[in-house]
């Protein structure tokens, strides 16, 4: 004969009730990370994609002729730019000065999204390119250069996204007339 609570085998009802509510508590605080992970991981997104078209703009810039970067780009603004997307690349015939801002208007556009993978929602380009120099003694400040006379261009180039502009990425580089 056995006693009753001697040998006890199994689970009573109040150790499984109890067991379940911790593991769907423990279960809902993971599922509750979820959103917020998701929208993590979508302004991560945006901010790469903030970065890789200020970093096209750069690299646009430093392929182009060092005259023309001032009078091409300084106060360049995505807003005022006109273009028909996308923007089919220009023949050595047919060179169009404007080909770089229309891309880079037409890449930042929601709708480039589909055809490069680059848009951004709200997304506006600026440029500015000023004339520098550098001053000659340690440590070497930057100083204006009003009349251009020197062969450095101080390029910043500024992403923003999102309502009103919410959200920005700037990037900086000196360009040098090459010898």
């Amino acid at each position: 004969m056995r006693h009753a609570g001697t040998n006890r085998e199994g689970l009573t009802l109040i150790e499984v009730l109890f067991a379940s509510s911790v593991l769907a508590f423990a279960l809902l605080g993971v599922a509750g990370m979820f959103p917020s992970a998701m929208r993590l991981v979508y302004t991560g997104g945006e901010t790469t994609k903030a970065t890789m078209l200020a970093r096209e703009m750069i690299d646009m810039i430093r392929a182009d002729a060092f005259d023309s970067l001032v009078g091409r780009y300084h106060g360049l603004d995505t807003d005022a730019v006109s273009a028909t997307c996308p923007v089919l690349p220009t023949t050595l015939t047919t060179l169009d000065p404007d080909y770089n801002r229309k891309k880079w208007k037409c890449d930042m556009a929601p709708s480039g999204t589909l055809d490069t993978g680059q848009g951004l929602r709200g997304g506006r380009g600026t440029v500015t390119v000023t004339c520098v120099g550098f001053s000659s003694e340690p440590p070497y400040d930057e100083v204006n250069d009003p009349g251009c006379a020197r062969d450095t261009r101080r390029v910043s180039v500024t992403v923003s996204w999102g309502a009103q502009g919410s959200r920005s990425v700037g990037l900086v580089t000196y360009v040098t007339r090459a010898e």
